[in-house]
């Protein structure tokens, strides 16, 4: 077995090759992963469903007006909810995930867009909680939700892109 050193410069014997170069170049323990996948798509699937409720699903009143569903609002609650844990997971990706990766030139394509949608999403929900005007309001949210709907592509991209390297260990 070759010896080589961790990204802290250590050398680490108690683990085998095919570990260290999981973690040098930033492969995701399988908790991380499933934790990720699953705020992902929580935020995704719950964005989506307001976005139905938002444009599709309305209710009459007594008096013959259309008004929100209810639920719509429990549905933005919901992807706020996911958004803000999707943001904390990329701050415990970077270092760990982001940086590692892309010193090693991994997936660099599909890396960066998908830090660049991230960033963007992230921005534009932020100003959705404090742009005043409704006019601007539905530009954010517009400028919002279809890069949302977008990402997933970009996401499952750089799933699949080749040079994928296994886990490591336990």
């Amino acid at each position: 077995m070759r010896r080589l050193r961790e990204p802290s410069g250590r050398m680490n014997d108690n683990l085998t090759e095919r570990q260290r170069t999981a973690r040098y170049t930033g492969v995701l323990p399988v908790g991380r992963k499933w934790t990720l996948y699953g705020f992902a798509l929580g935020t995704f699937v719950t964005g989506c469903v307001w976005l139905v409720f938002h444009y599709f699903v309305r209710v009459v009143d007594a008096y013959g007006f259309e008004n929100p569903h209810p639920q719509q609002r429990w549905w933005i609650i919901g992807h706020a909810v996911f958004s803000f844990a999707a943001v904390w997971m990329f701050g415990a990706l970077w270092s760990d995930h982001i940086v590692r990766g892309w010193r090693a030139k991994l997936r660099r394509p599909t890396g960066g867009t998908l830090f660049g949608f991230l960033v963007w999403l992230t921005a534009t929900g932020c100003a959705l909680y404090y742009v005043g005007s409704d006019r601007w309001r539905a530009i954010t949210s517009l400028l919002h939700w279809v890069p949302g709907l977008a990402a997933l592509v970009v996401f499952v991209l750089h799933f699949k892109k080749k040079g994928r390297v296994s886990p490591p260990g336990p």
